[in-house]
């Protein structure tokens, strides 16, 4: 990655996503949504991510996944959000981690794309 692109993401991260999301265009609730949703995937798994978020519309998160993300990605979560409880999340959580390409992956290029919606 250049410069210029760590750049905008370390800004994305600072100054995006510690805004409150009735504050952010569409584009950059997209991207937030999809970067809390990884940091917490990443962090704690999807019981984590409940935990922390438990007030995220499912359906508003879907979509961001699939926008930003891949079908995959979505088909992810979905799972994990309907019946990935059943065996606490392990299968879905392994699942995610071993998705390519990766979530952050994708919200990189995302935000690089729409820089400047999102700047």
């Amino acid at each position: 990655m250049d410069i210029e692109r760590i750049n905008r993401w370390n800004r994305f991260i600072e100054d995006i996503c510690f805004k409150n999301l009735d504050d952010l265009n569409k584009i950059q609730r997209m991207a937030v949504l999809c970067f809390w949703y990884d940091s917490e995937m990443n962090s704690g798994g999807f019981s984590g991510y409940k935990d922390c978020y438990p007030d995220t519309d499912p359906e508003e998160l879907r979509n961001a996944l699939m926008q930003v993300g891949t079908q995959d990605i979505a088909d992810n979560y979905l799972e994990a959000s309907t019946i990935g409880e059943d065996d606490g999340w392990e299968k879905t959580d392994k699942e995610y981690y071993d998705l390519t390409p990766s979530l952050v992956d994708c919200l990189q290029e995302f935000v690089e794309k729409n820089k400047n919606e999102i700047f």
